[in-house]
C-alpha cells in the first residue's frame, strides 16, 4: 500500500485570508467588501464591480478599486473615488413636439441630483414608453467643460400618438352587435395634458365615459385628473364623476387619490400603477400592474359601506426571436360580502378588458378571478399574431349561486400600416360551438 504525501497541499486553492484597506475610504466599503473573505481569491473582482456600480448610481462616475493579493492571502485594496458629479438640464437633440420645460420634467431627471447611470437608462425606456416620442438613439451623457455636472442629451421625435379607434363586435351565439368608439389625444399642444373619450353602445345599453389630465398643477409634481361616466342599460341609469390627483413616483411607478359622486353614491379611492413596459405599441418585455381599492360611503337607502378592490397584472417575456408569451391576470371582490348593493355596484364582466370570450357587460359579479396565457408572434412595430388561453371563476348572482367556471380561448391579429391599423379576433367561451364565438374588427388611425 502506497501513501503519496503532500498531495492535497499542492492542489489546495487560493483563497481571500483578510482585506487590508490603504488612502481614504468609508466604513460603507469595508462592509461590502468584507464579504470576500474566505472566498476564491478571483471572486473579489465580482465584489469591486458591484460596489463601483453603487458609486455609479451615487454621482462617482470616475471611482476606481484596485487591488492585489499577497502570499499570505491578503487582499490589499486602495480606493479612487475622484469628485461627485450631479445632473445638468436635460436636453434634447431632436424635434420632441414639447416645449423644453415639458420634455425636462417627464424625463423624470432632476438638477442637481447625483448623476446615476441606472437612473438614466430607465428615464430613457419611461420616454419610450409613455408613446409621446419615437427613441433615434440611446440616451448618451456629456459633461459640463467648465463644472462637475453631467448633460444627459436624449434623442427623441414626436410621435403620432394621439388615436381614434373605432371596434365592432358580432357575437354569433346571443345575434348582438355591440360598438365602441375611443377618441385618446395625447401631449396636447406639447404640453403633456390628455383627454380620453369613449362611447360604446348595443342593443340594450350605452355608455359615454372621458377624463381629462392637467399636468403639474401650480408648479408641483402632482398632476390634477377629472374623469366621469354616464350609463344606461334596460333597467338602470347613473351618471358619476370623480376628480383627484395623481403623481409619477420614480420612473416606473403612478400614484393617485380621487373622490367620485354619483346619483346614488359618494366614493373616494386610492390607485397605485406600475409600467416598465419596453415600448408604447406591440411591447415585446416588460410588466403593467395596476391595483384600486374605492370605499363607497352609505346611500340613502342603505346604510351599508363597502369596499371594492381590484387589480390586474400583465407581463411579458420574449423567448426566441419575435416569439414572445405574455401572462396576465385580474382579480377582485367587494366587501364585506353581506352589504347591500346595488346593481351597478357589482363588476361587469365580459369583453376585451375581462373574460373576451363573453359579450360586453355579460354578466355582474361580486367577485372574479381569471388568468390567461398568450404565445404571440411579432414583427416590428407592423405585425401581431396571438393565440390565447384564459381560465376564470367568478361569483353567480341570483338566481344562481356559488363560483361559475369560466375557459374563453382565441387568436387576435394586428396590422400596422403607417398611422393606420386594423385589428381582428375571434373568441369563445367553454362549451360553444366553433362557430358560436364573439368577432371582433378595429380600426384605428394615429394623429
Amino acid at each position: 500500500m502506497f501513501f503519496v504525501v503532500g498531495a492535497s497541499s499542492a492542489s489546495e486553492e487560493c483563497r481571500v485570508a483578510a482585506v487590508r484597506w490603504s488612502g481614504v475610504h468609508e466604513p460603507y466599503d469595508e462592509s461590502q467588501m468584507a464579504s470576500v473573505v474566505g472566498e476564491p481569491c478571483e471572486n473579489w473582482t465580482l465584489a469591486r464591480d458591484q460596489l463601483l456600480r453603487y458609486y455609479e448610481n451615487h454621482g462617482f462616475l470616475a471611482a476606481k478599486l484596485s487591488g492585489s493579493i499577497d502570499s499570505a492571502g491578503v487582499l490589499n485594496l486602495q480606493m479612487e473615488r475622484g469628485s461627485a458629479w450631479v445632473w445638468a438640464e436635460p436636453e434634447n437633440l431632436d424635434s420632441s413636439g414639447s416645449s423644453p420645460e415639458v420634455f425636462r420634467r417627464q424625463t423624470g431627471i432632476v438638477t442637481g441630483n447625483l448623476v446615476s447611470k441606472q437612473d438614466l437608462e430607465r428615464s430613457d425606456m419611461k420616454l419610450a414608453r409613455i408613446g409621446y416620442y419615437d427613441r433615434v438613439a440611446p440616451v448618451q451623457m456629456y459633461r459640463d467643460p467648465t463644472r462637475n455636472r453631467i448633460i444627459p442629451v436624449y434623442r427623441m421625435q414626436a410621435a403620432a400618438v394621439s388615436e381614434a379607434y373605432a371596434l365592432l363586435t358580432y357575437s354569433s351565439e346571443t345575434d348582438v352587435w355591440e360598438g365602441n368608439v375611443n377618441v385618446s389625444l395625447y401631449n396636447i399642444r406639447g404640453t403633456a395634458r390628455d383627454l380620453f373619450l369613449l362611447g360604446f353602445t348595443s342593443d340594450e345599453a350605452r355608455r359615454l365615459e372621458g377624463s381629462y389630465k392637467e399636468p403639474w398643477i401650480l408648479g408641483t409634481a402632482w398632476d390634477v385628473v377629472a374623469r366621469g361616466y354616464f350609463d344606461e342599460d334596460s333597467s338602470t341609469r347613473e351618471a358619476y364623476g370623480e376628480l383627484g390627483v395623481s403623481r409619477d413616483i420614480g420612473f416606473d411607478f403612478n400614484v393617485g387619490i380621487f373622490l367620485g359622486v354619483g346619483n346614488n353614491r359618494k366614493t373616494s379611492s386610492l390607485e397605485l400603477s406600475y409600467v416598465s413596459l419596453d415600448r408604447f405599441v406591440l411591447p415585446h418585455s416588460g410588466t403593467r400592474f395596476k391595483g384600486s381599492v374605492v370605499w363607497n360611503m352609505a346611500r340613502p337607502d342603505s346604510l351599508d359601506n363597502f369596499l371594492r378592490a381590484g387589480a390586474k397584472l400583465v407581463h411579458y417575456i420574449p423567448f426566441y426571436g419575435n416569439w414572445m408569451t405574455r401572462f396576465s391576470g385580474a382579480v377582485g371582490g367587494i366587501f364585506p360580502t353581506d352589504a347591500t348593493l346595488d346593481r351597478l355596484d357589482y363588476f361587469a364582466l365580459g369583453g376585451m378588458d375581462s373574460f373576451r370570450g363573453m359579450d360586453v357587460r355579460f354578466v355582474r359579479s361580486r367577485s372574479y378571478g381569471y388568468s390567461e396565457v398568450a404565445l404571440l408572434w411579432q414583427y416590428g412595430y407592423d405585425l401581431s399574431i396571438e393565440a390565447f388561453y384564459q381560465p376564470g371563476l367568478y361569483r353567480a348572482l341570483a338566481p344562481g349561486h356559488g363560483w361559475k367556471r369560466e375557459h374563453d380561448y382565441g387568436v387576435a391579429f394586428t396590422q400596422y400600416r403607417g398611422n393606420w391599423s386594423v385589428n381582428l379576433y375571434y373568441a369563445l367561451r367553454n362549451g360553444e360551438n366553433y362557430l358560436d364565438g364573439i368577432i371582433g374588427f378595429g380600426l384605428k388611425t394615429l394623429f
